[in-house]
């Protein structure tokens, strides 16, 4: 009776636009709600995950039994296919079925290339425009001999930094319980 006589106040002083803290008590006292709000979706979280774990291992079974199943018909449809008549293209050969197709694909080759070895023979044989440029600001390192006035980024020398644009960010307010 208590507890809902509490749940009660608690949902009214909440309700209450004017209410504030105004002592030490009061702000204990509103500390103990974050603690019990805290506490209280934690109690359900872990529920919740259970509950999906739970499920996981459930859809993973049915994932492997689906895979099973893919897989043993898949192998025999291959089998059958190496005896069937197919249409043959340069990338792949095709049966056609009412439900469906069997496909084999020849796709292109994979190219595994080192591009340090590949830039060096490039500039070789000067051929530099199949070379790309990339450049980036060092801005960690540029950022330590840089000054922020008001809401710009100044150098060294008071230069204002031309591509900076600062955003102020508001300050956090945290409670820890």
């Amino acid at each position: 009776m208590m507890d809902i006589l509490a749940s009660i106040v608690d949902e009214h002083i909440q309700e209450k636009e004017g209410w504030q803290i105004t002592d030490a008590l009061a702000a204990d006292w509103a500390l103990d709600k974050i603690r019990e709000a805290k506490a209280e979706y934690i109690q359900k979280e872990m529920v919740v995950k259970e509950k999906i774990r739970q499920l996981e291992e459930w859809l993973e079974r049915e994932r492997e039994k689906r895979d099973r199943t893919v897989n043993f018909f898949t192998t025999k449809l291959e089998e059958y296919f190496e005896t069937t008549p197919r249409r043959k293209t340069k990338t792949q050969e095709i049966f056609e079925l009412p439900s469906g197709v069997l496909r084999r694909k020849f796709p292109q080759p994979k190219y595994d290339i080192d591009e340090d070895k590949l830039v060096k023979w490039l500039k070789e044989r000067k051929l530099d425009n199949y070379i790309k440029t990339v450049e980036k600001p060092k801005w960690a390192e540029f950022k330590k001999v840089t000054k922020t006035v008001n809401d710009k980024v100044v150098d060294e020398n008071g230069e204002i930094v031309e591509g900076i644009t600062v955003v102020d960010r508001p300050p956090v307010f945290e409670v820890e319980v």
